[in-house]
């Protein structure tokens, strides 16, 4: 009986995974540098942050762009921290692109036959905010909307899922 339960709920969960990738309406491109395939989101608008998720068979970059005058130069100690649904739970991550004061402020990992844990959290948690940090410690906060979470979550669940066809 358990056994049964189990596997009705696997393949469920499965169906409703599978269906959610059928929805993604990532793009797709060619790598400027290497010319490798690649898949892209676009520019989404997060309020006062803009953000691009970009595929290769290497790595996932979260690419996002502080549009916030006051916070938007970005070093190696930058910080997003990422406050997901509920408010107990918290994610801390650092800048992984190079100094600037564009406001661009990257995160990146590795692409691989299994889903970094980073990117695991974001494909199965809602965000409800992310709080960016400069290299001057100012803060730019975005609180996100439910339809702008969704979003989030949906684009995550595509990038983690259609990511591993990149992978040769």
């Amino acid at each position: 009986m358990i056994r049964s339960r189990f596997g009705l709920t696997f393949a469920i969960a499965l169906f409703f995974l599978h269906a959610g990738a059928q929805d993604c309406a990532l793009q797709k491109g060619n790598d400027d540098f290497s010319n490798q395939p690649k898949l892209f989101t676009g520019f989404m608008d997060l309020q006062d942050v803009k953000l691009n998720i970009d595929a290769t068979a290497k790595e996932i970059d979260y690419f996002f762009v502080i549009s916030n005058r006051n916070a938007n130069c970005i070093g190696e100690a930058s910080e997003a921290l990422f406050l997901f649904e509920g408010g107990k739970q918290k994610m801390t991550l650092r800048n992984t692109g190079g100094d600037n004061c564009e406001g661009f402020f990257h995160i990146m990992m590795k692409n691989g036959v299994t889903t970094p844990s980073t990117l695991q959290k974001l494909a199965t948690k809602k965000v409800v905010s992310i709080t960016f940090s400069d290299r001057n410690d100012k803060k730019t906060s975005v609180v996100l909307t439910p339809p702008l979470q969704e979003m989030l979550l949906k684009v995550s669940q595509c990038i983690a899922a259609e990511s591993k066809t990149l992978i040769k």
